[in-house]
């Protein structure tokens, strides 16, 4: 990488650190007041500004890891690979670990992966593994057709 590149990058890595750690700053603190709608209201919008922050902290986080790796002289490469990382996905994705192959390769064996998964959208419960659980193909129309045993003994 070019020391413009990582100059560029740099700057790019730094705005982003600025804006959201002003964005952090300017944050509303709520207060639980009024009737008990408005209470409950005010608890849903804490829970997902929590939910936010949270996930705004680990972008954070892959921001300053990104900075470092620029410091370091190993940004923008794959660490899967170790090949070069293309300019044009650190500047859609300047957290970027791998490059688009080794990314799309990862992606492919997750999702893989959750071909064991339950297919709720189409109402079908089939299990691949067939444990005895549930029946290979075994479909319902709602909930209710589900039949579920009590792991407690009464």
């Amino acid at each position: 990488m070019t020391i413009q590149n990582k100059q560029k990058f740099m700057a790019l890595v730094s705005d982003i650190l600025t804006d959201q750690k002003g964005f952090q700053a300017t944050r509303e603190n709520l207060r639980l007041e009024g009737d008990e709608a408005d209470r409950s209201n005010i608890l849903k919008e804490q829970k997902l500004s929590q939910r936010l922050e949270e996930r705004n902290l680990l972008f954070l986080k892959k921001v300053e890891e990104a900075k470092q790796k620029i410091i370091n002289g190993n940004y923008g490469v794959c660490e899967e690979c170790e090949c070069d990382i293309s300019a044009k996905r650190l500047l859609a994705r300047p957290t970027a670990k791998f490059c688009i192959d080794c990314q799309e390769e990862k992606e492919r064996t997750e999702l893989s992966s959750i071909k064991n998964r339950r297919d709720l959208k189409n109402k079908n419960l089939s299990d691949d593994n067939n444990d005895g659980y549930i029946k290979e193909h075994e479909s319902f129309s709602s909930v209710k057709d589900i039949k579920f045993e009590s792991v407690v003994d009464l």
